[in-house]
């Protein structure tokens, strides 16, 4: 994704677009970011799953408490840390496993940056106010180019993120082996 900064003016409104989108932007990309929510959501449950049989074979309940209430983020971290500790324990590495933890980094930022994009101040170039950086120089919006072609590119590595999950299964079991 392209980015840009613009600095804020004296209000936080000076440099975004107050007209809006236009009716034809809003229309290529609204189901896009519909269906980056709801494939993400998919990805989500797959990440929620695999915690779970690390935390306990046969029963997901304890994983369930553990994860109940963690954002996102700390959900690929322990994730990381309970395969990266097993990995150690018996001196055997599954081979993809840390590019799924990239994939998975990179799908919620991407997903965060889409499902919190000011879209009513969207320019139709896609350039999207996504939000306020503290830069030494002072305030400046951060805009992302989310234009329909980008916003499929996420949708793409969400569901290539959680095919990845295949992979990592049959890793998973040969990590026993």
């Amino acid at each position: 994704m392209k980015k840009k900064y613009i600095p804020v003016g004296q209000y936080a409104f000076e440099g975004k677009n107050l007209d809006g989108p236009s009716d034809e932007f809003l229309e290529k990309t609204a189901p896009l970011i519909g269906y980056i929510v709801h494939r993400f959501n998919t990805l989500e449950d797959l990440l929620n799953a695999a915690i779970c049989e690390w935390i306990n074979e046969h029963s997901d309940s304890l994983g369930l408490i553990v994860i109940h209430k963690m954002n996102y983020a700390g959900k690929v971290d322990l994730l990381k840390r309970l395969v990266s500790d097993v990995q150690n324990a018996i001196g055997k590495k599954m081979p993809s496993f840390e590019r799924l933890i990239e994939e998975l980094s990179a799908a919620g930022r991407l997903r965060n940056a889409v499902v919190h994009a000011e879209w009513e101040s969207a320019y139709d170039d896609g350039f999207t106010p996504c939000k306020v950086l503290m830069k030494e120089h002072g305030l400046e919006h951060e805009y992302m180019q989310f234009s329909p072609n980008d916003l499929e590119e996420v949708l793409s590595l969400i569901d290539d993120t959680s095919e990845h999950f295949d992979l990592y299964d049959e890793e998973r079991q040969e990590l026993f082996v």
